[in-house]
């Protein structure tokens, strides 16, 4: 059995914690049942540090899965291959997560919709944008209805699109990146994240990529997760000069993003030459968007 699942980028500038965006970079899961001991094994992206035990991630999540129908996971090989770029920001724990928990709705023919799948998903994520990207593709809309359900919507995006990510090579823990935001905003900051996040839904579902310009403007978080990028400013102000649509952290970071309709390659590069200017490598990617969510490929 073979599954894939996509990274994701999430938050868009405004959807904090609420929008995600399937990406054509994979954690590819191959399994191999009847063992007589479970074995996990890893490559590609970051393989050092991806626990290649009971710890790991994608069998924690089945597991979890597992154990919340009251059933026992099989022994199998799971054998992991990153394709997602190591670094931070592009969902990898959201896909693990996501792979893992479909793993275990094949494995034990658990019948499990999308939508309980995610939120089995968000009780070991905490939030929904990277996961339901993960599980379901496209552009996933998530909000939590009064009992802490989650609902997602997930909207296929039809026009040709590129997005650029640019990973420096370091790290920005989660938990770093969520404390140092604050805990109040002022009431104009809120009414412009709902004025921006509204039209940047809009324009992704319109084909308005223009609007992208001004759509994925934020008042919540970029502004002080800028500081834990250094160069951020400088890579911002390259990244549209070449030509980029936008220019936005993905997740929690340090990964940059920028949309983009052509001049790919030149954003890519002025992207990793101001991160340079400030002795910073880092690693460019061109993808897409991908609209399916995680599958089984045999």
């Amino acid at each position: 059995m073979k599954i894939k699942t996509p990274c994701s980028t999430s938050n868009l500038g405004p959807g904090f914690d609420t929008l995600g965006l399937a990406l054509n970079r994979y954690l590819i899961l191959t399994v191999e049942l009847n063992k007589p001991q479970t074995r996990i094994t890893v490559e590609g992206n970051g393989k050092e540090h991806i626990a290649a035990d009971e710890t790991n991630l994608v069998y924690c999540a089945a597991k979890i899965t597992a154990k919340k129908f009251k059933k026992n996971l099989p022994a199998f090989h799971l054998h992991l291959h990153n394709e997602i770029p190591a670094y931070g920001g592009l969902g990898g724990s959201g896909a693990a997560i996501a792979g893992g928990i479909f793993l275990a709705n094949e494995i034990l023919q658990l019948k499990l919709s999308r939508e309980e799948m995610l939120n089995i998903a968000v009780s070991i994520e905490g939030h929904p944008d990277n996961v339901s990207a993960a599980l379901m593709g496209g552009l996933t809309i998530n909000c939590f209805d009064e009992e802490r359900t989650v609902r997602c919507r997930s909207v296929k995006i039809e026009q040709p699109l590129s997005v650029i990510t640019c990973s420096p090579h370091f790290q920005v823990q989660t938990k770093q990146a969520r404390k140092i935001l604050p805990q109040q905003v002022s009431l104009q900051d809120a009414v412009t994240n709902i004025e921006n996040v509204s039209s940047l839904v809009a324009a992704l579902i319109c084909g308005d990529v223009d609007a992208l310009r001004y759509a994925t403007a934020e008042k919540l978080h970029e502004q002080y997760r800028a500081a834990l990028i250094p160069g951020f400013n400088d890579v911002k102000k390259e990244a549209l000069n070449a030509g980029a649509l936008s220019f936005n952290i993905s997740g929690a970071g340090p990964t940059v993003f920028s949309f983009a309709r052509n001049n790919e390659k030149e954003i890519g590069e002025a992207m990793q030459r101001a991160f340079s200017s400030h002795h910073q490598h880092s690693s460019v990617e061109i993808m897409n968007i991908e609209n399916n969510g995680a599958m089984r490929c045999e």
